[in-house]
């Protein structure tokens, strides 16, 4: 769904209740799995309990950038990669995008 398609109402609503949530964390979850962590082993590469971990991809937890940055980084990638994944998992149009009305 393109954000440019988005009504007002629609964006304003909280992200854990949007439809494009669950894709978020699919996001978050297959960067630990495709570099071999374990929840266990992410956890301890972010100096957190295991249960951080589920809960964040489970949506329960919201991670702020930074945290989301420590998580790809320490799943070896980078925030850029990470990106460029959520919008073509999104379907968000990288170019041309529609500037916000007034």
């Amino acid at each position: 769904m393109a954000l440019a398609r988005k009504s007002a109402k629609q964006l304003g609503i909280k992200s854990v209740y949007r439809a494009e949530n669950p894709i978020f964390l699919a996001t978050l979850r297959a960067f630990r799995e495709r570099a071999n962590l374990t929840q266990d082993e992410l956890a301890a590469l972010l100096q957190r309990p295991q249960s951080f971990i589920t809960s964040a991809e489970r949506g329960t937890v919201r991670l702020d950038g930074l945290q989301i940055h420590d998580w790809i980084h320490a799943c070896g990638g980078d925030l850029v990669r990470w990106a460029k994944e959520i919008e073509q998992a999104l379907g968000t149009p990288a170019k041309g995008r529609t500037k916000p009305q007034k």
